[in-house]
């Protein structure tokens, strides 16, 4: 289900913490790894424009809880895919409507580093 935030508030809830990102840069086998140490009250995102006609499974593993979601911007408002919070591993499919730039990010809000490993496959 999509979350639909349409207030700045929800947009600066977003960018309230220091943000580190990659773009996804596909390899030729149509897969994107990613590892990153995220310290304390800092995030790291990974995005890229996603295709409708490739549907992308996704997961990650992480050293400590993170906040974690997946959304894309429109203007100043937020569009939100999947929100999760305080979690270590996920996985799931992500098959957008349309072609748009999405990204993946992980927020640490516990007081030590954190290190998270995400693989994209299209």
């Amino acid at each position: 289900m999509k979350f639909i935030a349409t207030t700045l508030a929800a947009a600066a809830a977003v960018c309230a913490f220091s943000v580190s990102a990659a773009d996804i840069r596909w390899s030729a086998s149509d897969t994107f790894e990613h590892t990153a140490t995220i310290a304390p009250g800092k995030a790291e995102e990974v995005c890229g424009m996603i295709e409708s006609r490739y549907p992308v499974t996704w997961a990650y593993s992480a050293s400590g809880p993170l906040t974690f979601n997946i959304h894309r911007h429109s203007g100043d408002d937020v569009i939100y895919h999947h929100r999760s919070y305080l979690t270590r591993e996920q996985k799931g499919k992500f098959s957008p409507t349309f072609n748009f730039d999405w990204c993946w990010m992980w927020v640490n809000e516990s007081n030590e580093p954190v290190t998270v490993q995400v693989e994209l496959k299209r």
